[in-house]
């Protein structure tokens, strides 16, 4: 009984050893594999990471509670640059009331970053009127009739640079029995 114990034993721990050989040697072979395909590697993961990246955007965008205004349902004519943010609007209103989202969206980060310069020109013949850049729930105006960020007080030309974060970033016009033109050039 006592032989059949060591017999038993010396089994167990002659397996446990040749497992072990084996397993060392296949380690060894994991690590020489990857040191050979390590410029490889990293680079697949870079693709992931990149493809991730794009899926948040893409979710993040779809969940926004705004977005830029359909080119049929705009008072003038836009055309767009490299993407939504981007681009030329030129538009004449008559009596115009209501909001338009000329341009944005709702990215964690824009492909060809997040610095935009618009150049303006407003002419209001009669109502109010009010150019501005909402970003994230936040109103910067560009031009009309609030005093923050104010660039001119009613006809004006002028340029507004800005820095876009995370999240909703979109150029509105505002109006309320608004005639007058716009010409509008968004670039990064």
């Amino acid at each position: 009984m006592m032989m059949r114990k060591w017999i038993s034993i010396f089994l167990l721990m002659l397996s446990l050893s040749i497992c072990l050989t084996g397993c060392s040697e296949l380690g060894s072979g994991l690590l020489k594999e990857f040191e050979d395909n390590k410029d490889g590697i990293k680079s697949e993961l870079e693709e992931l990471k990149e493809g991730i990246k794009d899926e948040f955007n893409d979710w993040v965008g779809s969940i926004s509670k705004y977005s830029i205004t359909k080119d049929r349902d705009l008072t003038g004519k836009r055309e767009l640059g490299v993407d939504d943010y981007v681009g030329n609007y030129e538009a004449e209103y008559h009596q115009f009331h209501g909001k338009e989202y000329i341009f944005g969206g709702t990215l964690v980060d824009r492909e060809k970053g997040n610095a935009l310069k618009a150049t303006y020109s407003l002419n209001i013949q009669s109502g109010t009127v009010t150019l501005y850049w909402l970003s994230s729930m936040e109103d910067h105006i560009i031009s009309g009739e609030k005093e923050v960020h104010k660039i001119t007080e009613e006809n004006g030309n002028g340029v507004y640079d800005f820095t876009m974060p995370a999240g909703d970033n979109f150029i509105v016009l505002k109006g309320d029995n608004f005639t007058g033109s716009l010409s509008l050039k968004v670039e990064s």
